[in-house]
């Protein structure tokens, strides 16, 4: 078990005015599965109303609008947290989660290369140990074939497509593995959110695997331990986004994000 305190601010600049800047925020603790949300707060540059929603995958929204012209607006969260993955009790899985979506839909030659890897649905149906291991074994394999390469994707990169040119960044990795394991018969989720640390935020992968959601960093080759802290689950990046909105304005925009996050005395 750990405690971690995080901060995550986020910053938004315009060309020009904009207005009836309406938005999404996915930036607060995903709590539940072994997180336990003490303490968060999220405040707005400039200060406004928000409500509070959560999507059909769990995620915890701030719904806002700026309608006034503004060419500048920030978002702040804050808070502590306990991550304790001995509690991640069983649960049941979205259905949503066995099939591909749009960023993680496989082509011919990454079922070559499963092949001849092995992953195959007889790879995790065997034993528990030997599921474990091919789960592991992926996420290895695709640390080691793929360059992290800020800049040479998008968001809108599949999985495919990073496979082919087998370079991309956090969120490239995760799709790979999630793409895979549901190609397998593995239930596979993508998660967004924070590691220990600072810089911006990390992607990751999750499989269920006895009953139970188990996460690999493919970025960083690592099981996902309590340093980790979920914002988002979804199929794919496109139901994980930290900030999605429209706006009145023709103007050009540029983001600055900054997250810490370290453990602290519980």
């Amino acid at each position: 078990m750990k405690t971690l305190e995080y901060t995550f601010d986020t910053t938004i600049e315009f060309s020009g005015n904009v207005r009836e800047h309406a938005f999404v925020l996915r930036c607060l603790p995903r709590a539940g599965e072994g997180v336990t949300v003490l303490k968060s707060s999220l405040e707005m540059e400039p200060e406004l109303r928000l409500s509070w929603q959560h999507d059909s995958f769990g995620n915890e929204l701030a719904v806002g609008c700026a309608r006034e012209p503004h060419d500048r607006i920030g978002y702040h969260s804050r808070g502590v947290v306990r991550v304790d993955l001995s509690s991640n009790r069983a649960m049941l899985i979205h259905p949503l989660f066995k099939y591909p979506s749009p960023l993680t839909i496989i082509d011919d030659d990454m079922r070559a290369w499963m092949a001849e890897a092995g992953f195959n649905k007889e790879a995790f149906t065997a034993s528990t140990v030997a599921r474990f291991e091919a789960f592991e074994r992926l996420g290895k394999m695709i640390h080691e074939m793929m360059a992290y390469e800020p800049g040479t994707t998008s968001i809108a990169t599949t999985a495919a497509e990073a496979f082919a040119a087998r370079r991309g960044v956090c969120q490239d990795f995760a799709h790979i593995m999630v793409a895979v394991l549901r190609e397998a018969g593995v239930p596979a989720r993508y998660v967004s959110g924070l590691v220990v640390g600072e810089g911006t935020t990390h992607a990751w992968a999750q499989a269920y695997v006895d009953g139970r959601w188990h996460g690999y960093d493919p970025t960083r080759n690592t099981r996902v331990d309590e340093t980790y802290l979920p914002l988002a689950i979804g199929r794919d990046w496109s139901d994980c986004p930290v900030e999605r909105g429209s706006f009145w304005g023709l103007v050009d925009q540029t983001q600055t994000v900054f997250m810490t996050m370290k453990e602290v005395d519980a």
